[in-house]
């Protein structure tokens, strides 16, 4: 596949994602307010579950809350559930990409090294298969009706598996990784959880009984579990882009502490009965997030500051690079200049000095794979040469 024809695919399919994940996310901010203002007594002012008055420029929207009793009938309903799916099945779309197209980078192990594409994938797919499994496990149990203890469970659950996967992948596919585990258990909070209860609630309105309200009560929890997890997983979402997120060896614990900061950002947003406590926790996360970054990133005694000749560097270039990043690329798969970026001149080099340092050094997704997928042969050593380069002001001599 030419890769102009793989670019166009990305950019879709990324647009797609968003434009889903806009609309999921939307969605479910909005039945939160929703169930906040019903959920005030004070703002009922009219029978028992109350009636918010919405204001746009087609004029006042009335929304009515009606029980769960054989009278709370409504003629039509609308059903938040295909931007879930979409979201997903499009996020998925994009993991496959990352993984199997040239420049994915996502199977790369923590040296930047290639790992097996069948055991790598296979270990993937695990990933989000057992984390669903094991997370619905947990909160199916009698447990559940405790409130700390599961959730104390779920986030060492959740510490020790970004842990397990920091030690296999790259920091930039354990983002990306814990990113999907997090979209999959809401997915499935929604599909498998949340739409068989309101299935139920609306079978029995329709027959004259009254809904199973220990199944909806359950169902409630793991909506709410989801209205969590939608700040976290925006992160990671957009991690991809802050290798200084992941580019060191505890971005597994800068992650956990940042899926927590944002939960607790989350509380903050959405619930009217969060205090000054969750905004302190919240920062308190940011800030040992930052602190744990700024600790890792130049450890005492371990800075190479030997200078680098830019033949050297050159070399390295030419070596790994000029096949595709050139007016006149030797790669039939790749037109002049992809992305912008050409190698052919030492000053093309210097200019793009700071993307080499994220492309090649911190994020290790490039050079990756060529336009026919066969794996290219630089080093560790190469990349932090190139790294230490840029890191002393990329100079020309």
């Amino acid at each position: 596949m030419e890769w102009n024809t793989i670019d166009w695919i990305d950019l879709v399919l990324r647009w797609f994602h968003i434009m889903a994940g806009i609309s999921w996310i939307g969605g479910s901010l909005y039945l939160l307010w929703l169930d906040r203002i019903f959920a005030n007594p004070d703002r009922a002012t009219r029978g028992e579950k109350g009636e918010p008055w919405l204001i746009d420029l087609a004029g006042s929207l009335l929304v009515d809350k009606l029980g769960l009793g054989p009278d709370g009938m409504a003629k039509t309903h609308i059903w938040f559930k295909r931007e879930t799916l979409l979201t997903w099945i499009s996020g998925l779309l994009l993991l496959v990409m990352l993984a199997h197209l040239p420049g994915g980078g996502l199977l790369l192990d923590a040296d930047g090294k290639p790992l097996n594409a069948p055991i790598a994938t296979a270990m993937i797919a695990a990933l989000l298969l057992l984390g669903w499994l094991l997370y619905d496990y947990l909160w199916r149990m009698p447990l559940n009706r405790m409130t700390l203890l599961p959730v104390i469970l779920s986030l060492a659950i959740f510490v020790i598996v970004v842990w397990g996967v920091a030690q296999i992948f790259s920091g930039r596919a354990l983002f990306i990784l814990m990113g999907a585990v997090l979209g999959t258990l809401m997915m499935g909070n929604i599909w498998f959880r949340l739409l068989p209860a309101l299935k139920e609630m609306m079978e029995a309105r329709q027959e004259g009984r009254p809904a199973d309200e220990v199944l909806c009560a359950h169902a409630k929890v793991r909506s709410n579990h989801s209205s969590y997890l939608i700040f976290p997983t925006v992160v990671l979402m957009i991690s991809n882009h802050y290798p200084v997120l992941y580019s060191h060896h505890l971005n597994w614990l800068v992650l956990a502490v940042l899926v927590v900061a944002f939960i607790l950002v989350r509380h903050l947003v959405v619930s009217e009965k969060a205090g000054l406590w969750a905004l302190g926790l919240a920062l308190v996360g940011l800030a040992l997030s930052i602190a744990i970054i700024a600790a890792v990133k130049a450890p005492p005694g371990r800075v190479d500051k030997a200078p680098v000749d830019f033949t050297e560097v050159r070399a390295i270039v030419s070596k790994h690079c000029l096949r595709c990043h050139s007016t006149v690329p030797s790669d039939p798969n790749f037109g002049p200049t992809p992305g912008g970026v050409a190698f052919d001149q030492p000053e093309d080099i210097k200019r793009h000095a700071p993307r080499i340092k994220v492309r090649a050094v911190d994020t290790l997704t490039m050079p990756n794979k060529d336009g026919r997928g066969h794996e290219v042969t630089i080093t560790y050593a190469e990349r932090k040469l190139l790294g230490r380069w840029v890191d002393a002001g990329a100079k020309l001599e």
